[in-house]
C-alpha cells in the first residue's frame, strides 16, 4: 500500500501532539504515594501521626495543585528535603510562595540539598523561611512531642557545603556526614530518630549510625524510569542507580526516598510524575486498622 506525502504529515503531527501531551502529563499532573510506617521503637503517642516530604521542588510552580494535596492529606509535619530552589535559575519568590502556604497547613522542617548550597541565594532563601518560622535543622537536632510521646529529628546540610574547601570531594563528603551524625547522636536523648538528608547514596552511613527512619530525594526518580524496573540515572549514584524511589529498609534503618517535583538539568520526567510522599506512623502495638492505607505501601 502507497502512503502519500499527506498521510506521513498527518502521522508526524498527531504523534508529535502525542508526545507533547505525554511530556506535560509527566511532567505536571501530580502523584502522592502513601506508606505506613511500624516500629517497636515508635512511642504509641505518635500512632498515625503523618509527615509529608516534599522535595526537589526546583522553583517548579504547580499554582496551588501541589499545596491542595498537602492539605488534603492533613500531616502533623511537612518535612522539606533540599532543593527548593535552582541554583541555575533561583526564583526566590517561588520557592518562598509556597512555604508561605506550607505553613499554615503544619510546622514545617528543612534541611538544605546541593542546589541551596551552591546557589549565592541560600542566605536569602534561609532568611525569608526563618520569617515564616520555618525550622531549618542543617547539622542540628530538635525533638517532636505527641500525645506524651517523644521522638528525635536531626538534620544534615548538604555536604556541596564542602565541595569547594575540598580537593577530594567524595571521600571528604563521607567524612563529613560522619562526623556531623555523630555529633548530631551525641546531642539525641530519645530512643527513635528521624534523619532529613537530601542525598540516599549514603544510605550505608546512615544505616552505620542505627538511624530509624531517613528522608532523602536527590535522585529524581532516575528521571527517566523504565516501567517495572526503575530509574535510568541518578547523581550521585550513576547509571542504573539502587536509590531512586520508596522505601529501602537494612536491619534497623529505613529510608525513604522521594522521586521529587521538579526538574534540573535534564528537562523532563518520563514514566517518573512528580510526587509527594506521605509517611503514617503506625504503633506496633496499637495495630493499622484504624489507619487508612492509601495507594501505597508498608513497612
Amino acid at each position: 500500500m502507497k502512503i502519500n506525502s499527506r498521510t506521513i504529515k498527518t502521522i508526524f503531527v498527531l504523534f508529535s501532539l502525542g508526545m507533547v501531551t505525554f511530556l506535560i502529563y509527566q511532567n505536571n499532573s501530580l502523584s502522592v504515594t502513601n506508606y505506613i510506617y511500624r516500629n517497636p521503637e515508635l512511642p504509641e503517642g505518635f500512632h498515625g501521626y503523618k509527615i509529608a516530604q516534599i522535595s526537589d521542588l526546583h522553583n517548579k510552580n504547580f499554582h496551588g495543585r501541589l499545596t491542595e494535596k498537602v492539605k488534603e492529606a492533613e500531616p502533623d509535619i511537612i518535612v522539606i528535603t533540599g532543593d527548593l530552589i535552582d541554583s541555575r535559575n533561583t526564583k526566590i519568590d517561588t520557592a518562598v510562595n509556597f512555604v508561605r502556604q506550607a505553613v499554615k497547613i503544619a510546622p514545617t522542617y528543612f534541611v538544605s540539598g546541593n542546589h541551596e548550597q551552591s546557589s549565592k541565594e541560600y542566605d536569602l532563601l534561609k532568611k525569608e523561611l526563618k520569617k515564616l518560622n520555618v525550622q531549618i535543622i542543617d547539622n542540628y537536632y530538635t525533638t517532636l512531642i505527641q500525645n506524651g510521646g517523644e521522638i528525635g529529628l536531626m538534620g544534615i546540610a548538604d555536604p556541596a557545603i564542602e565541595q569547594n574547601k575540598k580537593p577530594y570531594f567524595r571521600h571528604d563528603s563521607n567524612r563529613y556526614i560522619e562526623n556531623n551524625l555523630e555529633r548530631l547522636f551525641n546531642r539525641a536523648s530519645t530512643d527513635f530518630n528521624i534523619l532529613l538528608s537530601h542525598r540516599p547514596e549514603y544510605f550505608d552511613l546512615y544505616k552505620d549510625m542505627n538511624i530509624d527512619l531517613v528522608f532523602c530525594g536527590h535522585a529524581h526518580g532516575g528521571q527517566i524510569r523504565i516501567p517495572f524496573n526503575g530509574g535510568i540515572f541518578a547523581p550521585g549514584q550513576g547509571l542504573f542507580p539502587k536509590y531512586t524511589d520508596g522505601i529501602h529498609s537494612d536491619g534497623e534503618t529505613s529510608m525513604v526516598v522521594s522521586r521529587g517535583l521538579g526538574n534540573s538539568i535534564f528537562p523532563f520526567r518520563i514514566f517518573n510524575r512528580p510526587e509527594l510522599v506521605l509517611v503514617t506512623f503506625c504503633s506496633v502495638k496499637q495495630g493499622d486498622g484504624s489507619l487508612k492505607q492509601g495507594d501505597g505501601s508498608s513497612v
